[in-house]
Formats: structure tokens, C-alpha cells, sequence
């Protein structure tokens, strides 16, 4: 059964909140979600916070509920490091391999290939689309009307999505979770399989050029779907190292704050502030404590969702994934039949 599409509006904010937003950004707007309901309940009665009881526990227990932010950054941190640490044959290895892909993407273009992500996976959209042209011009001599009509469909659709493709790239950074971005929505696992559904309806009518052509569309799939996963890991390091940094600073922050707020609690004379500037201190200070959560929140989100949408690899996919391919306009040969 399909699921149907959220409204645009709808669906920027989701991936704003869940991937393009600043994650600071996103942490300093979930840690005023605190602020305002404590406004809101001590504008109704409810919640009394010029009594010094219930505010010393909320604010030991934010004391020791930080402290235990240190636990989650060495966890982090022992994670990359477990990346990180490799013998020189295993990072030998793992070079090796990066520089045979390399060259069998060179080797697809005609060209040396660039070492910045944004223009590499450009090359990869590039590749392949000069690929699907390079079927389309096959298919006019000697290829039956049924199997040209799908081939010709199937064209327009990889060269439309790609064109779709490269034009997000121009215009978005050079970071790479910029370019893993653009990414998100490619898996071409069901294209993959409809061309081999279409080599074993006509694979006995298609010329041998036709065929051939075919696979080399399948590899220039395959690379941007290993390219996509390599950035991602990257992705991933990058992130991570990030928020243990950044958990570090606001949980420290929150520390001072916290303990201050305590520590004020001991005067003999009560707080010196007027009560509406004290009210405004407390609920800063709330807000204070509450962004290590709201921070690691945003972090976990933008993770989460990065790895389930690049969770399969080809030639598989994951039931309710689809790429945008099968979204264009025109659709995919069979792709209406396909649910969500």
C-alpha cells in the first residue's frame, strides 16, 4: 500500500529539523522548548519557580545527569579510535582499493578523476548519464519495437534524473555531508533490477552493443552507490568527532550554570535580583542545562536518519525506500506498480 507524500512545506521542515538544518541550530531551538513550557507553567501557577526546594533538585539533578556526558564522549571517542586504529597492511589495503575504484572510474570517463567529493561524485553523474545517452543511440538498428520503446523510456528517465541530479550539486557546498546529501534519495537497486528484467524478456533479440551497453549502465549505478557509501563513512567520522566536541563544551557550560544556580540557593538573604529578572535567569539557566540533551538530540537525529536511508547497499534495497528516480514525471518502466 502506498504512503502517501507529505505536503512540501511539511516535508521541508522534516528535513530541515532532520538534515539540513544547523545542528546548533536545532539544539538551541529544542533546548527553548523547556524554557517556554516553564514560562508557561509559572505564568499559570503551576509550576512556582521562585521556591528554592524543587529548584535544587531540578538542578542537582542536571549536576549529575551532565556529568554523565563525560561517559558518552569517551564512548565516541573509543568508537572513531577503533576506526582509526588499523595496522599498515590493513590501511594498504584500504588504499588499494580506493585507488582501483578510482581508476575504473577514470577509466569509464576518459579522464583523471578530481579528489574533492562535490566534483568527483559529478564526474560519477556525468559517467552515467553519457552512458544511458550512449544506449539510446544503440537501440535504432536492430533492436525489436517492444524492447526499444522500454530502452528509450528507460533513457529518458536516468538522463532526466541525473540531469536532476548534477543541478543539485551545482548548487550545494562542498562539504561533505553536502554532497551525501544529494545522494540520500539515489538507490537505484529497483533500475538495476528492471534491466535485468529487460535483458531477460529480450536478451535473445538485443545486439551484442546493446547488451554490453546495458551492463556499463549497471556499473555506473554501482559507482555512485559505492561512492555514496564510502562519503558516507567519512560522513559519519566527521560527525561524530563533532559532537563529542561540542557535548563536551555545552556540558561543561551547563555544569557552571548549574552549579551557580545551587550554589545562590545558599544565600542567607535570598537572591538579590527582582523577582521578574530572577524568573528570567532561572529560565535561561533551564534552558542552559537542557542543551547538552537538546544538542546530542540533534546530532542523533541528523545520524539516524542519514543511516537509514543509505542502510541497504546494491543490489538490495529496503521495503518503503524508493530513489527519486522512481518519483520523475514519467516514471520508470514499471515503476507505477511499484508501492511504497
Amino acid at each position: 500500500m502506498a504512503v502517501p507524500e507529505p505536503p512540501d512545506a511539511e516535508r521541508r521542515w522534516i528535513d530541515w529539523l532532520l538534515l539540513d538544518g544547523d545542528r546548533l541550530h536545532v539544539a538551541v531551538g529544542g533546548s527553548m522548548i523547556p524554557l517556554v513550557t516553564f514560562a508557561l507553567l509559572e505564568l499559570a501557577g503551576v509550576v512556582p519557580l521562585q521556591r528554592s526546594g524543587g529548584l535544587s533538585y531540578l538542578f542537582g539533578g542536571f549536576v549529575s545527569g551532565n556529568l554523565t556526558l563525560v561517559t558518552v564522549v569517551v564512548s565516541i571517542n573509543q568508537l572513531l579510535l577503533s576506526q582509526e586504529l588499523q595496522t599498515p597492511g590493513e590501511l594498504r589495503s584500504q588504499i588499494e582499493h580506493v585507488i582501483e575504484y578510482r581508476n575504473e572510474v577514470e577509466d569509464a570517463a576518459g579522464r583523471i578523476a578530481p579528489v574533492e567529493p562535490l566534483a568527483f561524485l559529478r564526474l560519477l553523474v556525468e559517467n552515467t548519464r553519457q552512458e544511458a545517452q550512449c544506449l539510446g543511440g544503440l537501440t535504432f538498428d536492430g533492436t525489436p519495437q517492444a524492447a526499444r520503446e522500454e530502452i528509450e523510456e528507460l533513457v529518458d528517465n536516468v538522463t532526466e534524473h541525473m540531469d536532476h541530479v548534477d543541478d543539485l550539486l551545482k548548487r550545494s557546498g562542498t562539504g561533505t555531508f553536502d554532497v551525501l546529501s544529494v545522494t540520500l534519495a539515489t538507490n537505484y537497486a529497483r533500475q538495476i533490477n528492471r534491466i535485468r528484467q529487460l535483458r531477460s524478456a529480450h536478451g535473445e533479440e538485443l545486439p551484442e552493443p546493446v547488451m554490453d551497453s546495458l551492463d556499463r549502465l549497471v556499473d555506473r549505478f554501482q559507482d555512485v552507490d559505492v561512492a555514496r557509501q564510502y562519503f558516507k563513512s567519512i560522513y559519519l567520522q566527521d560527525e561524530l568527532s563533532s559532537l563529542s566536541r561540542v557535548l563536551l563544551y555545552a556540558g561543561g557550560l551547563a555544569e557552571v550554570v548549574a552549579g551557580a544556580v545551587l550554589l545562590s540557593f545558599t544565600a542567607s538573604n535570598g537572591s538579590p535580583l527582582p523577582r521578574p529578572v530572577l524568573l528570567v535567569v532561572l529560565l535561561v539557566a533551564v534552558a542552559v542545562c537542557f542543551l547538552p540533551v537538546a544538542l546530542l538530540a540533534s546530532f542523533v537525529l541528523r545520524i539516524a536518519t542519514v543511516t537509514k536511508r543509505t542502510v541497504a547497499t546494491l543490489p538490495f534495497t529496503t521495503p518503503g525506500r524508493r530513489s527519486e528516480i522512481d518519483r520523475a514525471p514519467s516514471g520508470w518502466p514499471g515503476a507505477s506498480r511499484e508501492s511504497r
